[in-house]
């Protein structure tokens, strides 16, 4: 039997880069410890904050509703939940399902916004009326819905649950195609602007895919295990990924110097992201003067739909606000 490199009891991971083997108490604590860390060392939450999570019911954000919900009563920062019901058929059922019970058990007031009541349409539909990609309009979506969600809740961040291998495949990605813009927005969190945005932290920024995966096994967080239906097999993020792992592989723990070396040249970056304008429909952040959500509501509805958007989402508010 291996022994944990910290006790006596059977180890059930071995960490190359950080030469230890541990067994499923002191990985847990591990994993939370480095949690705890990004969160200190990138200043990403401070006592009294209210912090938005977009959980989506994969193993990232459900490992990270579970550790900053543990991290809450000792770092003093009040916690709410939300989940986009995207109208994906069975997908999307079951992924409903998952974070309602997984914020149920947490006691964490739980937002729930469903793509279909606010557009009339899942992302199938509307990707097809739009002739657009189904990840590309669904990015839209989210974005604007978790942004919006956002400020009408008052919060002062949003956890988003990217870990390690998401950043360097996203970085790589935006560098090979010299779009500097957005690789200004990859650290480890991004600036709110007044009114218009809500800044996005990530406190997994220093975990990998495997250790987030490893956690939610161990400590039995239930999770949606099949992958989007609407993610293509043969995408660019995913050869990127399995790249970076082979390399991984050979040099441990150059992922996780990339990552560090990235958050501490961000500003760099930062130099290189346009003026950011006010959208003349419903006053949100966009890159031009209509932005890219009303853009396309208008597209598939004749339509903006921002200014009802946040309407809904206002109301929808209400009740919640009032149980917590």
């Amino acid at each position: 039997m291996v022994k944990c490199s910290l006790c006596q009891d059977k180890a059930i991971v071995k960490i190359p880069y950080a030469g230890l083997r541990l067994c499923k108490e002191h990985f847990t604590k591990y994993i939370e410890d480095r949690v705890r860390k990004t969160i200190k060392r990138y200043n990403l939450i401070s006592s009294g904050m209210r912090v938005l999570v977009a959980v989506s019911g994969g193993k990232d954000s459900s490992t990270m509703l579970v550790i900053l919900n543990k991290l809450s009563k000792e770092l003093k920062f009040t916690l709410y939940a939300m989940h986009i019901d995207l109208g994906i058929g069975n997908y999307s059922v079951y992924s409903r399902r998952t974070v309602e019970k997984l914020s149920q058990s947490l006691n964490i007031p739980l937002i729930i916004l469903e793509v279909k009541k606010i557009l009339g349409y899942g992302i199938p539909e509307i990707a097809s009326k739009a002739k657009r990609p189904a990840c590309s309009v669904c990015g839209v979506i989210k974005r604007y819905l978790i942004n919006a969600t956002a400020l009408e809740l008052g919060a002062d961040v949003v956890a988003m649950g990217h870990n390690l291998d998401d950043i360097i495949t996203y970085a790589f990605k935006e560098f090979m195609n010299q779009n500097l813009n957005a690789l200004a927005k990859l650290g480890p969190s991004t600036k709110s602007i007044k009114d218009l945005a809500v800044s996005r932290i990530r406190p997994l920024y220093e975990i990998y895919e495997r250790e987030s995966l490893l956690y939610a096994l161990i400590n039995n967080i239930t999770f949606v295990k099949d992958e989007c239906p609407m993610a293509r097999e043969d995408s660019l993020d995913r050869i990127i990924k399995v790249k970076y792992f082979e390399i991984e592989e050979r040099y441990p723990g150059i992922k996780l110097a990339f990552v560090r070396r990235f958050a501490k040249n961000i500003q760099y970056y930062q130099g290189t992201e346009p003026e950011f304008k006010k959208c003349k429909t419903c006053g949100l952040l966009s890159s031009w003067d209509i932005c890219s959500y009303c853009r396309l509501s208008f597209k598939i509805l004749g339509k903006y739909m921002g200014h009802d958007t946040r309407n809904y989402i206002r109301e929808l508010l209400k009740n919640i606000l009032i149980r917590t």
